[in-house]
């Protein structure tokens, strides 16, 4: 595994094929589409999204991840 963000971290699963963990937790997983850009889902979003990096992909799971554990607003 290595660093993306702070807290998200990457493994290499095959050429072209990257899971993603939070806090030790798989989250997604990110395909590349072509040289400059992946394809990124998350393991409870219906839908992905397409990024230009590693790093994008981390923040956009981040994001969710952060979304899910904070509490409701009154």
């Amino acid at each position: 595994m290595f660093p993306v963000t702070s807290r998200v971290t990457c493994v290499c699963a095959v050429p072209g094929v990257y899971w993603l963990y939070y806090q030790c937790r798989r989250v997604g997983e990110a395909v590349t589409i072509d040289n400059e850009t992946l394809y990124v889902s998350h393991s409870s979003a219906e839908n992905g999204r397409v990024v230009a990096s590693l790093s994008a992909a981390a923040r956009w799971l981040e994001a969710i991840e952060d979304a899910e554990v904070s509490p409701l607003a009154a």
